[in-house]
């Protein structure tokens, strides 16, 4: 009788998810000299990034890394005050 061998079974792979990108994906600059504190680009911000300063009455960056580059900011922007600056 030959020799009985047990086979192991092979481990199976899962396809890996494709690698999320972390971080922020653009760079807001302010001008606050041109800015006339309308708070557009503030209330247009999807992902919350700008908020009113509450001492000097125009927007600050208060979460960078939520930048999406999305452009809703700076495209609105009636005095130009803003820059967004896509990350890759």
């Amino acid at each position: 009788m030959p020799d009985v061998v047990p086979i192991k079974p092979q481990p199976q792979t899962v396809p890996a998810a494709a690698p999320s990108k972390k971080g922020p994906r653009g760079e807001v600059v302010i001008f606050a000299t041109w800015c006339k504190s309308c708070r557009i680009c503030v209330e247009l911000c999807p992902t919350e990034v700008l908020a009113m300063d509450p001492d000097e009455d125009y927007p600050r960056i208060v979460a960078p890394e939520k930048c999406t580059a999305c452009h809703f900011c700076d495209t609105h922007c009636p005095d130009l005050a803003l820059v967004v600056k896509r990350l890759d």
